[in-house]
């Protein structure tokens, strides 16, 4: 295999290793929308680990574009999403806010599954 060979693979072996690191964290927000009770904390998790981890995920699809040009256009699309993520969060909680979404006050337990619902549940 000649040098180029070598550095070619090397740049594909590095940007899926970085790329498969942005699916990692975007599946840790994925187990908070299906583990965090109300939306303003599923908005949390989605906010911080989706917006990284699709940022992350781009700037590994960059390191194994074939040429300059789509490598400029994928981190461009990188910072899009870190920029635009946090505001259209915003704009779905106040949303909700308006719509008389109340969060979860006070301590939360999960229900048990098969469990029949508690007598307390609407207060």
């Amino acid at each position: 295999m000649d040098a180029m060979g070598l550095v070619d693979a090397a740049r594909m072996s590095v940007g899926g290793l970085i790329a498969a690191f942005g699916l990692l964290i975007m599946l840790g927000g994925v187990l908070g929308v299906l583990r965090f009770p109300d939306l303003y904390t599923r908005l949390h998790a989605v906010t911080t680990s989706d917006g990284l981890g699709a940022s992350i995920f781009c700037v590994g699809l960059a390191v194994i574009a074939p040429d300059g040009a789509m490598a400029v256009r994928l981190l461009l699309l990188a910072a899009l999403l870190m920029a635009i993520g946090p505001v259209l969060t915003h704009l779905s909680a106040s949303a909700a806010h308006a719509g008389g979404l109340a969060p979860i006050a006070g301590r939360y337990t999960a229900p048990r599954p098969g469990a029949a619902p508690r007598k307390d549940a609407a207060s």
